[in-house]
């Protein structure tokens, strides 16, 4: 299925990871079924995030950080699973009509997949930066590496490191197949790369990296380049909105240089017996338009997540 961001698109392969040493062939084949039951176990689980994105412009001071607080939730949705937010609080400002909304779908189960694309989608807007995604979510990182997918990437041991108290055992991945599973609106592959850190024993991954290299076709929508401005609100929801009185220019099919790098870090949670995200950091880099010339803008944010709850095994969203 493709994973709901405008970003995304899972391809499936066979099952075997591409590796000459067959350690890392065990280990990676241990990450595959670990991924696959980590997404029956967590299926649906609801926690809070906590989120600051700071944007940098060449030769500027640093603009005023935005801070987000969100429900996150963990769902299976149709034949796979992914993460979703729904934005709460904006800067200490409660977003209309959004408390326990994701929360209130969720439990009843009447919602359906495209609902949750909707709120991906209508939550993307708050985030700031050079590049408009809504792939930042802690699990993305994971669920890539579904078992149908591992032959897709060329793994590498890169040693070992202790992470939350555990000895993890660094792999290194590289995307080497085509079509790509990340892919511009445009059509054109973006190969993956990255870390996973590993618990040999299980297969348990503890801490995700991925780096995409020129990924983005578009640029930011106006209301997330200028993070002093209220974020634009869709008309078409029930908190309509005041339209906006200027924004920064919006250029479209324009190739740009732009970069991202995703670390999320996993906390085992004694009382559900998982690994559950507790810390991502990203660091995004490219152009923004809008001002007397173009500027390479960076946008590093620092998420937090806790207050875990779980709604009961085997739930899904309805396709």
């Amino acid at each position: 299925m493709r994973i709901l961001t405008t970003l995304i698109l899972l391809v499936a392969g066979g099952a075997a990871a591409q590796s000459t040493d067959p350690a890392v062939t065990d280990l990676v084949k241990k990450v595959g079924d670990y991924v696959a039951r980590y997404g029956e176990q967590t299926s649906v689980i609801l926690g809070v995030e906590k989120y600051s994105q700071l944007v940098t412009l060449e030769g500027l001071e640093p603009l005023k950080p935005r801070r987000l607080v969100a429900e996150f939730a963990i769902v299976r949705a149709g034949s796979s699973w992914t993460g979703f937010r729904d934005v709460i609080e904006v800067d200490g400002r409660k977003v209309e009509e959004r408390k326990d909304r994701l929360e209130r779908l969720l439990a009843e189960m009447s919602g359906s997949e495209a609902d949750l694309m909707r709120i991906a989608t209508e939550n993307a807007r708050y985030n700031v930066g050079p590049i408009s995604r809504n792939l930042n979510v802690p699990t993305a990182g994971l669920f890539f590496f579904q078992p149908a997918n591992l032959r897709r990437f060329a793994f590498t041991r890169k040693g070992t490191k202790k992470i939350e108290g555990v000895e993890t055992v660094e792999l290194e991945f590289k995307e080497t197949q085509r079509p790509t599973i990340v892919m511009r609106r445009s059509g054109t592959d973006v190969p993956m790369e990255g870390s996973l850190w590993v618990v040999p024993a299980d297969g348990a991954v503890v801490r995700t990296r991925l780096r995409l290299k020129n990924f983005a076709d578009t640029l930011a929508m106006a209301g997330q380049q200028a993070p002093a401005e209220r974020p634009a609100v869709n008309p078409n929801v029930a908190t309509g909105g005041k339209p906006r009185e200027s924004g920064i220019e919006s250029v479209s099919s324009r190739d740009l240089e732009t970069n991202a790098d995703i670390e999320v870090t996993y906390r085992k949670v004694p009382e559900m017996g998982l690994w559950l995200p507790s810390e991502m950091s990203e660091q995004y880099q490219g152009p923004i338009y809008g001002l007397k010339a173009p500027t390479e803008g960076r946008s590093s944010t620092k998420a937090t997540y806790s207050d875990f709850k779980k709604f009961g095994t085997g739930a899904a969203i309805k396709k």
